[in-house]
């Protein structure tokens, strides 16, 4: 899936070599695909859309060990409504928990001064958020965070009842120490990343973010009990941001998070796997185009980065605007450089 906020306006354009032998006999005209691919040149464009609407629902740990990050995400947490207070954004904040053993939580809401999730019209934002947040380490030590979101959509459907609106764009943030130990009964994480996809009409409009253990080499790390690998799976098939709990950096966790939520972005999906010697990022804004440079290693200057993982560009400190149009050109990998 590709980034929330960003509609895909351009497709692909076909690149290839007309051959043309001159002698006695002429041979008919040849096209050579000089990449071995179906498409050797692509053209990814993205129109940054401000979202009207966004529901956030934060999946948090509330287990034995999660002391440190329940508090270091209220302290934080008005990193992120910076982007929203005073924007044009009608938004639904909300927070449940990881433990499905509990029946009082179970994919409920967490309640906290008579509300159930935080809008714009909620008078102390960042203190309520820090209410429902901070849950405490009396939970299931059995955290089931993929069931408990799931639960949220359509298991406490009465409940959380006006929380998810059909128009909205959705963002599911989870926040754990530890692996997911969820069921594949009522769902499966694959069924769930399915369900999610399937959520809107523009895919795009749902993301999942993980806050966890990263993988190795990164784990083990103080503080990281396990790795969170069905988290990070969710959002590899769902698409969203990772933000390790080894880096115990909240502040960048919350800024990307609220800048992706908010319709602004720094990172951007290609279609196709890219020759990276190729890549070509320009932007549409206000009538001007810029164009930008790859991040070089050894000078330490540049604009952009790739991550052959993610297959993915992101802008080092630019954020392109509402309204504003993202390009990025280049060869596409050959199907024999993709197989080696």
């Amino acid at each position: 899936m590709r980034p929330n906020s960003l509609v895909p306006v351009l497709t692909s354009l076909v690149g290839c070599t007309d051959i043309i032998i001159d002698n006695e006999d002429p041979i008919p005209a040849v096209i050579f695909n000089v990449y071995g691919a179906e498409t050797p040149t692509n053209t990814d464009s993205y129109e940054s859309i401000q979202k009207p609407q966004v529901d956030l629902l934060w999946v948090i740990d509330n287990s034995c060990s999660m002391t440190d990050e329940q508090t270091g995400l209220a302290t934080n947490f008005p990193v992120l409504m910076a982007f929203f207070l005073g924007s044009d954004l009608d938004y639904h904040i909300g927070v449940v928990s990881t433990d499905m053993d509990n029946p009082d939580q179970s994919g409920k809401l967490i309640e906290a001064g008579g509300l159930r999730w935080i809008t714009p019209e909620t008078p102390n934002p960042e203190e309520t958020f820090a209410a429902m947040s901070q849950l405490g380490i009396g939970g299931s030590s059995s955290e089931q965070g993929v069931l408990a979101a799931y639960a949220a959509f359509e298991l406490q459907s009465e409940w959380n009842k006006g929380f998810f609106r059909d128009d909205a764009a959705v963002h599911v943030i989870t926040v754990s120490d530890e692996a997911d130990n969820s069921p594949s009964v009522p769902v499966s994480l694959d069924e769930f990343a399915a369900y999610l996809n399937g959520l809107r009409a523009d895919p795009e409009r749902v993301e999942v973010h993980s806050i966890v253990g990263p993988p190795e080499p990164e784990f083990p790390c103080d503080g990281v009990e396990y790795p969170g690998l069905a988290y990070l799976q969710l959002t590899d098939q769902v698409g969203g941001i990772f933000s390790s709990l080894c880096a115990n950096d909240w502040i960048g966790a919350l800024e990307m998070i609220g800048l992706d939520s908010a319709g602004q972005k720094r990172e951007y999906f290609l279609s196709e796997r890219p020759v990276e010697d190729t890549l070509q990022v320009t932007v549409e804004e206000g009538g001007d185009v810029a164009e930008f440079d790859r991040f070089d290693d050894v000078t330490l200057l540049g604009d952009y980065s790739y991550d052959e993982t993610r297959n993915s560009v992101t802008f080092l400190s630019f954020v392109p605007g509402p309204g504003a149009v993202v390009h990025i050109d280049y060869d596409v990998l050959a199907e024999v450089e993709r197989q080696n």
